[in-house]
């Protein structure tokens, strides 16, 4: 029996706005080291949207080359369960290979908060921010995000999310994010089927 891995030629990101792909790209790109590979998006302009036209998204990433395919959609106070299950129609019917659902809690700048250094370091903070055990606990992360920034800046520096997201992005230790995380390790523990091909 071959320990061959099934061979990805692309990935697409069915994702809210052009920074949640920006962030996930890189985040995605970090962990799976595949030299090369090609990421393509679908923005949905809203969840709704995202839902509505997810299996069309993903007919257009496939034509595009992308074997495997990712919907990622907030948990925007919705029930975690209830919101898989009404997604659970893309994974059986996509026509990628590979498909799957992430779903942040609350929203994907909870990933962000798992590492405070990144965070200390990007926007050189002369308060350190402390750690956040448990990220995904936070009401409105990515207002927590521009809270903190802006109370350990003395108000000198912003967080903008469309800005700064794929900079912390770059910065962070995938690792951190997986241990504090459910949500990030279920889409590690996805990826590991096609990690260093």
């Amino acid at each position: 029996m071959s320990n061959k891995k099934p061979k990805v030629n692309g990935i697409g990101l069915i994702v809210e706005d052009l920074s949640d792909f920006d962030t996930i790209r890189i985040l995605i790109d970090r962990y799976i080291g595949i030299d090369g590979l090609r990421f393509k998006r679908k923005a949905g302009g809203g969840c709704g949207k995202m839902r509505n036209k997810a299996l069309s998204y993903a007919k257009e990433l496939k034509n595009k080359g992308c074997n495997m395919v990712v919907l990622v959609h907030d948990l925007d106070g919705r029930e975690l369960e209830k919101l898989r299950e009404d997604l659970s129609f893309f994974v059986k019917k996509s026509p990628a290979e590979f498909n799957f659902i992430c779903i942040p809690n609350e929203e994907m700048e909870a990933w962000l908060l798992s590492d405070e250094d990144a965070v200390n370091n990007l926007f050189k903070l002369n308060k350190k921010i402390k750690a956040i055990s448990n990220p995904e606990k936070i009401k409105s992360p990515k207002e927590h995000l521009g809270k903190i920034v802006d109370q350990n800046s003395n108000k000198r520096k912003r967080y903008i999310n469309t800005q700064h997201n794929l900079k912390i992005a770059e910065l962070i230790e995938v690792d951190k994010i997986a241990a504090k995380c459910e949500s990030f390790k279920e889409l590690l523990d996805f990826l590991d089927n096609y990690r260093y091909q």
